[in-house]
């Protein structure tokens, strides 16, 4: 019981350590994957407005408009301004997130137009003051757009802090690819943290925005908000997968697992935190729940071993305190070890068992006494088989000084008959003394028939006589022969005896005796049923014991399945019984006593 609970104990402290193990992976993997399916869905909303910026980006730079205004860097009051601008305008107010671009700049190297919202309105000579800005000469000279400026105040708003992220792309001549002027196009870094007061995010989880170099940590919705982060691990900067990639870094206030989702903007992405402080409540509150649990067992177990101890241990202790007593010899009948349950059965089986026993005992004397008596008269009624054989050369001698050689001639046979029967216990003989049995076996019923049947014996080597054989195997086939086969058709008749070795499939060689006979035959269809018919057996009141079936049945569990009996026979024909049996000589042979 000790053993049975610890163990227990032991498979409750395995289950509950993986539990916890596969339960922490389950928690941190379904924290990991909500906040990529959250972070792809502000990733997917902002990217919307990133493309309708490129699309104004793209306008300008290929609209012939405003390349024929760059070629011919017209006054502001000219047709050819006024045109552009209306083009320029109109492409503006039609963008889906205008709202974001809260500027776009044609400019020349002297002239300028302008589409802007109200807020964003500047008298500043932009043609001027916007190549004064420091990261103009780079972003202009960049082969696509460059972000690693990162976010900016606007430089043309005084007054008030609104946040732009720049862009400048240069604007080529109509027919050739020179620069003629430039664009210059502001995005509100509202595009971004207007999506903020709908995202949800879990407690602890912090979001980033990186540009380039610049990581910036996104707390709320006002762009005054949003500071440099510059303690942040900076391979956040590198990210260039096109979908969402997870790290473990070093931030500020510890160890963190930090989802990157990148932005259509080159070099830009959001970064957010897997929260660390609802991880922290869950794992909490199951291991709380697996303490109550392991407790739970606990309390089970020791109830169990109480349970056990009073339905099992006690009684089976009482058991075995009676099983003591029976033997030493108390067979009385004891109460206390019955129960209705299956131990209390077990000791009511115990109880009839010992009142038995003396009544067992008892009738086993009289068995015993039984038997004693059985043997006697078993001996009394078996024939001294030397008596036998002194009758018969006292009826040899007078046929022979009365001149009856037939009579002679089968008393001497049955004399070497019953010899043969009675002699020795083994269960295989050599083929040479089968042959004996058969062939006075056969001068007895040969003399009965009056000489009109004839036996034909035929050995291929005369090694093979020194090979063993179960005894009295032949002696039914030949009897067989002579009363189904011979004595039917009338007349004289043949049984031919042929043995012979036949190569084995194992490369050693087996022994056939086929024992022919020309006589009625038998049907093909009932030659398989003569080994499973017993009303087939021999009728010999001499070896009724042994027929066709009993032959077959002896030699396959003598040598095997594969050996015994094989009858083919053609009605009107012949009949042929073929015996196989595997070569065996005297240093193997089986004996019984």
């Amino acid at each position: 019981m000790l053993i049975t609970l610890s163990s227990i104990l032991g498979m409750c402290l395995v289950i509950a350590g993986a539990s916890y193990y596969v339960f922490r992976n389950y928690l941190q993997s379904s924290l990991i994957s909500s906040t990529e399916t959250n972070l792809k869905m502000l990733c997917d909303s902002v990217n919307e407005n990133i493309e309708d910026a490129y699309r104004m980006a793209r306008f300008c730079q290929g609209s012939s408009t405003i390349a024929d205004y760059v070629k011919a860097g017209p006054d502001p009051e000219s047709a050819l301004t006024v045109s552009t601008y209306d083009r320029l305008y109109e492409e503006y107010q039609n963008n889906a997130s205008n709202n974001y671009i809260p500027r776009v700049v044609i400019a020349t190297d002297t002239h300028y137009i302008q589409a802007c919202q109200t807020t964003y309105s500047t008298s500043v000579d932009l043609a001027r003051s916007i190549p004064e800005l420091p990261y103009f000469s780079s972003m202009l000279s960049a082969d696509d757009y460059d972000f690693s400026g990162g976010i900016v105040a606007d430089p043309f708003v005084r007054g008030r802090s609104k946040y732009i992220i720049p862009i400048i792309r240069p604007i080529s001549y109509r027919f050739h690819g020179d620069r003629g002027g430039y664009l210059y196009m502001e995005i509100s870094s509202d595009m971004i943290t207007s999506k903020l007061p709908s995202y949800y995010m879990e407690p602890g989880s912090n979001l980033y925005l990186g540009m380039g170099e610049h990581i910036y940590g996104l707390d709320g919705t006002d762009v005054s908000e949003i500071r440099p982060h510059f303690d942040v691990i900076e391979d956040m900067s590198h990210v260039t997968s096109s979908g969402a990639s997870v790290y473990r870094l070093e931030l500020p206030d510890g160890k963190h697992t930090v989802v990157v989702y990148p932005l259509d903007m080159k070099g830009c992405f959001l970064a957010q935190t897997v929260s660390v402080t609802e991880t922290d409540r869950q794992i909490r509150l199951f291991r709380l729940i697996l303490l109550a649990i392991l407790i739970g067992i606990i309390a089970i177990g020791l109830a169990m071993v109480k349970m056990m101890n009073d339905l099992i241990h006690k009684p089976l202790s009482r058991i075995r305190a009676k099983i003591n007593k029976i033997s030493e010899g108390d067979f009385s009948r004891d109460e206390s070890i019955e129960a209705d349950h299956e131990i209390g059965e077990i000791g009511k089986g115990i109880n009839d068992l010992s009142e038995n026993v003396s009544r067992l005992l008892d009738n086993r004397v009289e068995n015993e006494k039984q038997k004693r008596d059985l043997e006697y008269k078993m001996l009394q009624s078996q024939i001294n088989p030397h008596f036998l054989y002194n009758t018969l050369n006292s009826i040899k001698m007078m046929s022979v000084a009365q001149g009856a050689t037939g009579i002679t001639e089968m008393t001497t046979s049955l004399a070497s008959l019953l010899r043969s029967i009675s002699k020795g216990t083994s269960l295989l003989v050599p083929i040479s003394e089968e042959l004996s049995l058969v062939k006075h076996y056969f001068t007895i019923q040969n003399l009965r028939y009056g000489g009109m049947i004839r036996l034909n014996i035929n050995v291929d080597d005369d090694k093979i006589m020194d090979d063993l054989i179960l005894k009295f195997t032949l002696q039914p086939l030949v009897e067989n022969a002579i009363f189904h086969g011979l004595e039917p058709k009338g007349g004289t008749g043949l049984i031919d005896l042929h043995i012979y070795y036949s190569p084995a499939e194992d490369g050693t060689s087996d022994i056939c005796i086929d024992v022919r006979d020309d006589g009625v035959g038998i049907p093909n269809n009932q030659c398989r049923m003569l080994l499973d018919d017993r009303e087939g057996e021999s009728r010999s009141e001499f070896f009724k014991e042994i027929g066709i079936r009993n032959v077959h049945k002896r030699l396959q569990y003598e040598f095997g399945d594969r050996y015994g009996l094989f009858i083919t026979s053609e009605e009107g024909s012949y009949t042929n019984i073929r015996v196989l049996i595997p070569e065996r000589r005297e240093d193997v042979q089986d004996t019984d006593s």
